[in-house]
Parts: structure tokens; C-alpha cells; sequence
């Protein structure tokens, strides 16, 4: 029962992480990449400029919460591209009681950042390795 609850409430949060990502693309220039996104590319929209990530270049980044996402790119899923942190990894092991992740063991996103889950600790298990493969198998075919 309380495991259920902590999973609403996981959930919950991811979604609105997305729908913040999703505000900041429109606020800080992910309005192109999005419409070109959505018309099949670049050359086939009538939007000119290019205000995502420049051709050539790395591409740019906009952060919501403790999540970074890699602007006009995407999952499959239409969520926006995260930006993974090693830094966050790094606390959520320390938090307990690891300096690197346990022999046998990964770490696993609850809810999957391919799904609007958040690069953040409160969306972090350590899963054993088999479990892991089995978890992300399942979610690649959602």
C-alpha cells in the first residue's frame, strides 16, 4: 500500500516535471525546434531560424528542477531528451551509504526518463542487474 503511494507520488511529480520542460521550451526558444519536430523536420515547416541546437555545434541545454534536458531533441516517446547527470547519480548513491554503484546492481529511473521521469534522486532504485534488463525491456515495449 505505501509502496503504491510512493509510486503515485513519483509519477505524479515526473509528470509535472514535463509539463514544466515543456513550458520552458516554449519560453526559452524550443518553440522551432518543437514545430519542426512536430512538421517532420526541418526543411519541410514553414518556421525559419533556428533557435534550438545550432548545426555543427553542441547542442543546448535548459534545466527544470534538478533535470537537464538537451533542447529540440527527443524520445521516441515525444518526451524531451534528458541530459543524464553524473552528479546526481553520485548523490543518490551516497545517500546510501555507496561511493559507486554496487557489484550486480544498476541504477534504475522509476519512471523512465523515455517517459517524462526526472534525472533526479527521488526517481532513482538501485534494481539488480537482471531485474534491471527485464524493467527496461518491458518499457521499450510500452
Amino acid at each position: 500500500m505505501v509502496v503504491a503511494r510512493k509510486i503515485r507520488e513519483t509519477m505524479m511529480q515526473a509528470k509535472s516535471v514535463a509539463v514544466m520542460a515543456m513550458a520552458g521550451m516554449m519560453l526559452w526558444g524550443g518553440t522551432d525546434a518543437w514545430a519542426q519536430r512536430k512538421s517532420g523536420g526541418w526543411g519541410n515547416s514553414s518556421w525559419s531560424g533556428c533557435s534550438g541546437a545550432m548545426l555543427g555545434s553542441s547542442p543546448s541545454t535548459y534545466k527544470v528542477g534538478s533535470t537537464t534536458y538537451v533542447s529540440g531533441q527527443y524520445y521516441q516517446t515525444g518526451y524531451p531528451k534528458v541530459e543524464r547527470s553524473s552528479a546526481v547519480r553520485s548523490e543518490f548513491l551516497s545517500q546510501r551509504g555507496y561511493s559507486s554503484t554496487p557489484a550486480g546492481y544498476q541504477v534504475d529511473h522509476v519512471v523512465p526518463l523515455s517517459r517524462g521521469g526526472a534525472d533526479a534522486t527521488y526517481n532513482m532504485q538501485l534494481l539488480p542487474t537482471s531485474v534491471h534488463k527485464a524493467k527496461t525491456a518491458q518499457e521499450r515495449s510500452w
